[in-house]
Order: C-alpha cells, then structure tokens, then sequence
C-alpha cells in the first residue's frame, strides 16, 4: 500500500517539474534566455569539442570590424564610404 501512495507522489511530482519546466521554456518574455536550454545547447562542446571551436570561430567572424585609416592630420588620397559601399581615390 505505500509504493502506491510513494508512486503517486512521485509521478505527481513528476508531472509538476515537467510543467514548470515547459512554462519556463515557453515563456514570453523576450531578450530573457531560459537555462535549461542554454545548458542544454553546450552539450556539442562535450561530444564534438573540435566542431564547437569551429562553430565559435565562424560567429567571431561576424563580429569583425571595417579597416579603415586612423583619422589624423593628413588626409589620405581615399575616401572610404561604408555606406554606400565604395572607395573614392583623388589624384594628386
């Protein structure tokens, strides 16, 4: 009689993390990440930690700066226009 009740409480138990945990991952608020998923997405990191490298390097890449001269006293024969995506040169 008491692994039934001790069943029950487990499955009721059970059944209250599932829902806790889906309202969680399914929650609006937005810009706010849910941990479950976050810890759950760095399982590739264990499993394949060379192809995990490979997939930080390509969203490194995303983040790169435009080269572009430092401004200072003199002005260089080109025009840089980020833009409109040209290179403008001036003859001297």
């Amino acid at each position: 009689m008491t692994w039934v009740v001790f069943g029950a409480a487990f499955l009721l138990l059970l059944g209250l993390l599932v829902a806790a945990c889906n309202k969680a991952l399914r929650s609006s608020r937005r810009g706010v990440s849910a941990g479950l998923g976050d810890g759950l997405g760095n399982f590739i990191d264990v499993f394949d930690p060379g192809n995990a490298r490979a997939a930080r390097e390509l969203k490194e890449q995303d983040n790169i700066g435009h080269v572009i001269p430092s401004p200072d006293g003199d002005d260089p024969p080109h025009g840089v226009d980020l833009k409109a995506g040209r290179v403008t040169i001036r003859r001297t």
